[in-house]
Parts: structure tokens; sequence; C-alpha cells
């Protein structure tokens, strides 16, 4: 779920020589289309290249959800938008598949999806950190005073969130809510 600027500076903290900048420059226009997972990095490995394997990677692992991608009627885009937020929202398959199936059902009756991670992506701040100047901030990120997604993904999602994404479970529920143990609590109103 990191960002592409987590990822660089990631890379830099591990290899000092790596350029994250020129990475960052060359993989944000592929945030959420860069994967997650585990590398083996040689110490001279170029920024293109690094971008390169995690393109690819994605490429590769997104083979086993075009089918279900397809099925749910959403566009790529979408899909892989949602997943970012699906990955920052819950950790447990289980609550995934539900948050995104609240999430999707908030989109189809018109809601805003009211969500706190673009704010760490934009501001970052986290949910405990927001304040309610935060949440009537100006920017097409902020899912509480726009509708619909935000314009691109807020972060690179990996596989178990893209298939809740794809794979969400129907309830009753409209909202939810994370106690601090990690608990999801969901509720029709």
């Amino acid at each position: 779920g990191m960002t592409a600027k987590q990822i660089g500076n990631l890379i830099k903290r591990s290899i000092p020589e790596f350029d994250a900048d020129t990475f960052l420059v060359l993989a944000k226009p592929y945030e959420g289309y860069l994967f997650p997972d585990t590398y083996y990095i040689y110490e001279n490995a170029t920024a293109e290249g690094v971008v390169l394997q995690l393109r690819n990677t994605f490429k590769e692992k997104i083979k086993t959800e075009l089918l279900a991608i397809q099925a749910l009627g959403k566009t790529m885009d979408d899909v892989i938008t949602m997943a970012s937020i699906v990955e920052k929202e819950a950790t447990k398959m289980e609550d995934r598949k539900i948050i995104a199936g609240i999430l999707w059902k908030r989109l189809e009756i018109g809601m805003p999806l009211q969500v706190d991670p673009p704010f760490y992506y934009t501001l970052g701040k986290d949910s405990l950190s927001l304040t309610t100047t935060d949440l009537r901030t100006d920017t097409p990120y902020n899912t509480y005073t726009n509708k619909g997604l935000p314009p691109t993904p807020i972060g690179n999602p990996g596989l178990g969130a893209i298939e809740a994404t794809v794979n969400p479970t129907k309830s009753k529920y409209l909202f939810y809510l994370s106690d601090k143990s990690g608990t999801m609590h969901y509720a029709v109103d």
C-alpha cells in the first residue's frame, strides 16, 4: 500500500546511491500500478529499471483478476483507485470485502465516500490527526466534499485489496468504523 514516494525512500535507505528523486518523477504517473512485493534490487539499479520491474510485476499479478474486473463492470482505473483506499481501510480480507461493498454502494447512491486515507496522501495526516478544517480542504482528493473516487490511486494496493475490491461483500451496511484495536464496527445508519 505504499505510495511511489514511500517506495523510493525505502529503496534509498537500503541503497544510498539510488536516485529516489528520479524514481518519484518516473513512478508518480503509475501510482497504483506499482505492485507491492518483495524485490531483490541490485545496488546499481536505475530508477527506470525499478519502475519497469514494479510495473511488470503489476501486469503479471493483475492477470488473475481481469475476469473479475470485467464482471464487476468497472474500469481498471476505478478498481485500482478503490483498492488503494480499501488497502488503507482494513487489513483483514473479510473486512476489506465488506468495506469495498459499502464504498461501491456509496458511489451507486451518489453519496460521498467520506473516507480518511486520501488525506494521508495529500496532507500526510491520518484519521486521528485530521481536523474539521482538514475535512473541508479544497482538493479533488477530499472524499468528504467531492462525490466519486479520487482522481488517482492514493497508493499501490496489493493483490488482497484488489481481490476484495472486485469481489465485494454485499451487506445492509452503509457505515463502518475501526476501533483502536482494529476491530471493525458496521452500521446501517
